[in-house]
């Protein structure tokens, strides 16, 4: 149902831009960007997985696959093990020049392995958390979508261009919050995600 209702929404015209601002580079990132982390994909866990990059992430459905780039692979559902509380995670994407219009998609954050409320955004900058576009934020709770994005030059959702480069940054958004999935004493927390993408 809600993805129906994504759905619809994304094929609606609208007047938002798409993002551009300097700072792809990602020397450019701020201090405490976690870059490695432990993830299980369900038949496997990888250790000391470079986050920085999406399809390190969401670009393989297996433990035992090859990682491909954004936007990855449609049934992705990776448990990052230890997302550290006070740290973020900017994952680097970039979108190709022949990518089609319309293409849509975002990442979930799961019911299951809920471990705490995120903050993400999509932005040509890493480690940013306050993005030009509004759309481009996300305040997610357990079950909520993480920053839908679109690509294309005018409508709804968080756009892309293509030939775009981009951070998808997170973070815990409140390490202080109590959670029953997350002891309150631990560094990190597990976070499940997963990846949806469709192609119209």
């Amino acid at each position: 149902m809600l993805s129906a209702a994504l759905l619809i929404l994304a094929m609606t015209p609208g007047v938002s831009d798409a993002i551009f601002r300097d700072g792809y580079d990602a020397g450019l990132c701020p201090a405490g960007r976690q870059t490695r982390a432990n993830i299980s994909y369900g038949d496997g866990t990888l250790t000391n997985v470079d986050v920085t990059h999406w399809e390190n992430i969401w670009g393989r459905a297996s433990a035992y696959d090859p990682p491909v780039p954004w936007p990855g692979v449609g049934s992705a559902m990776p448990t990052i093990l230890n997302f550290e509380k006070t740290t973020y995670i900017a994952a680097a994407f970039h979108v190709p020049d022949d990518m089609p219009p319309n293409v849509f998609g975002w990442i979930t954050h799961t019911e299951y392995n809920y471990g705490a409320n995120l903050t993400a955004t999509i932005s040509t900058a890493c480690g940013d958390f306050s993005p030009d576009n509004g759309v481009c934020y996300v305040e997610a709770l357990s079950g909520m979508n993480l920053v839908p994005w679109r690509v294309h030059p005018t409508g709804n959702f968080c756009l892309l261009a293509q030939d775009g480069n981009y951070f998808l940054n997170l973070r815990i958004t409140d390490p202080e919050e109590p959670s029953p999935t997350c002891n309150p004493t631990a560094p990190s927390c597990v976070i499940g995600t997963a990846n949806n993408f469709f192609v119209p």
